[in-house]
């Protein structure tokens, strides 16, 4: 017969291997999402022949954020300041605008306002609906970008150029989002290659790029929400399952009854995090804290079988064999519980 030292080994070994492998997994998933959704590059060189134009934000308001389906509205305004011929307010598009036909944008002026260094300027408040590239794999302890993207529907990146005024931009001091906290702002000066001439007569395989900007609000969450929403409740069960392994070992039923209700009470307590989450298909972080509680709970639900038929309740000595087998059990439970939480908050 195999002995239990055996036996556990063999289960922790399985465990080990099933939770590394889909970790690997997940890792190679993401991997391939972020090169794919990269279609924005950085802006290396400026044409000599473009009319550079200064661009600065200042967002006033977001609300009704909506990790689920990655939008939220924002409520900002927007300013340019250039020299040249060409007025770049006069094509300017919200390339991940939402809903285009309810977003507003009005004009500070009907024309743009010469300043006294012989420049122009035009200032715009726009409000509406905006979508963003969430990454949640550190969810809940995750870091998200709002961000608005602009380019110049019109003219190429021969033409205009788009740079950042970060100097003058930011966001108004009584900006809250509940839930949030902001932690800084950004803006990218970037350029899009599109891999089409839209039809008009160019030479042979070349492609039209565009001048963009890119300004980001970062924000992420207070680590209080995992701490007393998410993790507490489930080392709650947790730990509640690993009282079958402290019962009396004749209490067969109860001794099995513990983990089970447990396993189904984390399945009810995943359920309720993932419904406000987009589909994704990689592992965020609380999914693996989960994997590493169910691993646990079934490894308690595989000892309580199989020392229920080799305790007898008038064989002392059999009683004190599946004692020593539950102490070492619960034992090695508890620190492959710290070691992998302490595992997964480092790296």
């Amino acid at each position: 017969m195999v002995s239990y030292k055996r036996f556990l080994s063999v289960i922790i070994f399985f465990f080990l291997l099933r939770f590394t492998a889909t970790n690997t997994l997940a890792l190679t998933q993401n991997e391939n999402e972020e090169t794919v959704n990269e279609v924005y590059q950085k802006l290396k060189k400026i044409p000599p022949t473009a009319q550079q134009v200064t661009v600065g934000f200042y967002s006033q308001n977001i609300y009704e954020l909506d990790p689920a389906s990655n939008t939220y509205y924002m409520d900002f305004y927007v300013w340019f300041k250039w020299k040249g011929r060409i007025d770049p307010t006069a094509a300017v598009e919200f390339m991940n605008g939402v809903e285009d036909w309810g977003m507003t944008k009005v004009n500070e002026y009907e024309t743009p306002k010469q300043l006294p260094d012989s420049s122009f300027y035009q200032l715009i408040r726009v409000e509406g609906k905006f979508r963003g590239d969430f990454e949640f794999k550190n969810y809940p302890l995750d870091e998200q970008r709002l961000g608005v993207v602009i380019e110049n529907s019109l003219h190429d990146i021969n033409e205009i150029v788009y740079l950042a005024g970060s100097n003058e931009s930011g966001y108004a001091e009584d900006l809250a989002i509940p839930g949030w906290k902001f932690k800084d702002f950004a803006i990218s000066n970037l350029h899009h290659t599109y891999k089409t001439n839209f039809g008009l007569p160019v030479a042979a395989g070349q492609n039209s790029s565009f001048s963009a900007i890119r300004f980001e609000l970062i924000i992420s969450r207070p680590v209080n929400y995992f701490i007393w929403k998410l993790l507490l409740p489930l080392l709650i069960v947790l730990f509640s399952s690993f009282g079958a392994l402290m019962l009396d070992p004749i209490r067969v039923d109860s001794r099995i009854f513990l983990p089970i209700t447990a396993l189904l009470t984390i399945v009810f307590l995943q359920q309720t995090y993932s419904d406000v989450l987009s589909a994704v298909s990689y592992l965020v972080l609380i999914d693996k804290v989960y994997v590493i509680a169910y691993l646990l709970i079934i490894a308690a639900i595989m000892e309580t079988i199989y020392t229920a038929g080799r305790v007898q309740a008038d064989d002392l000595r059999s009683v004190k064999r599946v004692k020593k087998i539950d102490r070492i059990l619960l034992l090695s439970e508890v620190v492959f519980l710290i070691l992998g939480l302490a595992f997964l908050l480092v790296f």
